[in-house]
């Protein structure tokens, strides 16, 4: 079984979306799951994305428009052991925070910013990864 890690900064929006909508559109008994290369340091460890109400938007319009539910999606720090076993790794999260082990894997960088301050905005970045998604599952 073919695993995929993405990881973002903070594990609350590019890498969660990226993982959702990854695990709603493969068609094989791959998967995928995400982390965040900050969230430690942030204070959000094991905390969960809808205790957000910023993220609630986002929460939803994945859910009405995708079928993705990150409701349920713990904020989770990235570490050695959490690559075990993966096939690919994507790195969505600036470069600047990307911990100096990370560096010593093979990774594919995605540069996506960090916005979703309007519903256009939402709209559009979720495109965007769906997008990065599609070409990575063809």
């Amino acid at each position: 079984m073919k695993k995929v890690i993405f990881i973002c900064r903070g594990n609350m929006h590019r890498s969660p979306t990226a993982a959702a909508l990854y695990n709603v559109l493969k068609k094989d008994d791959s998967f995928a799951e995400s982390y965040g290369t900050i969230v430690d340091i942030e204070g959000r460890t094991g905390r969960k994305i809808s205790s957000y109400p910023e993220f609630i938007t986002l929460i939803n319009y994945l859910k009405q428009n995708y079928g993705a539910d990150i409701s349920n999606h713990v904020c989770t720090q990235i570490t050695p052991e959490a690559l075990e076993g993966a096939e690919k790794i994507i790195v969505i999260a600036e470069e600047d925070t990307v911990p100096d082990w990370l560096r010593a894997y093979t990774y594919e960088h995605w540069d996506m910013k960090d916005d979703f301050s309007t519903p256009e905005i939402l709209a559009e970045d979720v495109k965007n990864i769906k997008s990065k998604v599609e070409s990575l599952l063809n």
